[in-house]
């Protein structure tokens, strides 16, 4: 059964939108001594796994994204590459992660050639170290509600998507995996969209956004949290020509929402 974490992440009195929470956590786990708080909730595996989630995925899912790099951001220890490899995803795989601790022993770990890690604060305004357009695939899980047990961090988790709207492939997948819903204005309306309307301005893009609400985890012991499966499309730029001039007609950027 994978470990998770319930749905009550924003009512939790731990600072999980600070830098030194975690690297203060991963040292404890990884020396197998946990503060008397934390001493129940030392997952690895933060609310879904792949396999919970990949009845929903297979219709978004193509061969594309099988193929494609694949992105985790705020990868922690999550086992979630080593699923994906075994369901046939090609990889290769970036695991980032703004603790030093976390990735240093990531980079131990007898890993597949194909996985890397690398410390990145994806909540820089600066451009990640990351080829932008590439990702078939990127994943949050629980990131976004861990910056956002403090909602002055809005602006952070604002860049965030930002980078995700420029690190994506054309056709690219981005799952977030959150307790955020699309009733939330203040974080779905007033900053989720803008961001990624922003971090592809230049590109002539549409996002289709397909809200899965609370999900159930594969044993049905509970409702997870919510799915959102946000798909990127460039589209072409067309040009009208006549015998005296030559006009350019820009698709306008669009954003679909679809709930289920």
């Amino acid at each position: 059964m994978t470990k998770r974490r319930k749905s009550s992440l924003l009512k939790s009195q731990r600072e999980y939108d600070e830098q030194i929470y975690w690297n203060d956590r991963y040292e404890a786990k990884l020396k197998r001594k946990f503060s008397k708080k934390d001493e129940d909730d030392h997952t690895d595996e933060w609310y879904f796994s792949y396999a919970d989630i990949s009845d929903l995925l297979k219709s978004y899912l193509k061969s594309f994204h099988r193929q494609s790099p694949v992105l985790d951001i705020g990868c922690g220890l999550s086992n979630i590459f080593d699923e994906l490899a075994d369901n046939s995803f090609s990889g290769p795989f970036i695991g980032t992660d703004y603790s030093q601790i976390v990735i240093s022993h990531c980079k131990k770990m007898k890993k597949p050639s194909n996985f890397h890690y690398l410390k990145l604060d994806m909540m820089q305004k600066s451009k990640p170290s990351l080829p932008y357009q590439s990702f078939g695939l990127i994943i949050d899980k629980a990131t976004t509600d861990g910056i956002l047990c403090n909602q002055t961090n809005l602006s952070k988790i604002a860049h965030l998507y930002e980078h995700v709207s420029k690190l994506l492939a054309s056709n690219g997948l981005f799952i977030l995996i959150t307790i955020k819903t699309v009733d939330d204005e203040q974080w779905f309306e007033d900053c989720l969209i803008p961001s990624l309307i922003r971090g592809s301005e230049h590109e002539h893009t549409k996002f289709i956004i397909h809200f899965h609400r609370c999900m159930t985890y594969t044993d049905e012991s509970e409702n997870g949290p919510n799915v959102f499966v946000i798909v990127k499309y460039v589209c072409k730029t067309y040009s009208l020509r006549s015998t005296t001039k030559c006009t350019k007609r820009d698709l306008s950027q669009l954003v679909t929402v679809k709930c289920y």
